[in-house]
């Protein structure tokens, strides 16, 4: 038995550069699904934390609670 030489298609300069603009689109197509995402991401996160902290400051609005800045609690330590 011998074997034989597998044989290789040849690509022509066109089907090269076509294959070269397809990988591009693809890879363009890719960075701006990326970029979408993590924007979407970024975006959400902000605003679930802005949510809450307000959140929060109702909650201890609510109670009657000070909200506790640093200034506050040196103040509070400060008095004799």
């Amino acid at each position: 038995m011998t074997q034989s030489q597998p044989e290789f298609v040849k690509l022509t300069d066109e089907q090269v550069r076509a294959r070269k603009r397809r990988n591009v689109a693809i890879a363009l197509g890719l960075l701006v699904f990326i970029a979408t995402v993590y924007a979407i991401t970024v975006s959400r996160m902000h605003a679930n934390n802005e949510a809450r902290k307000a959140a929060d400051a109702a909650a201890n609005a609510a109670a009657g609670a000070v909200p506790s800045t640093p200034q506050a609690e040196v103040a509070v330590a400060e008095r004799p």
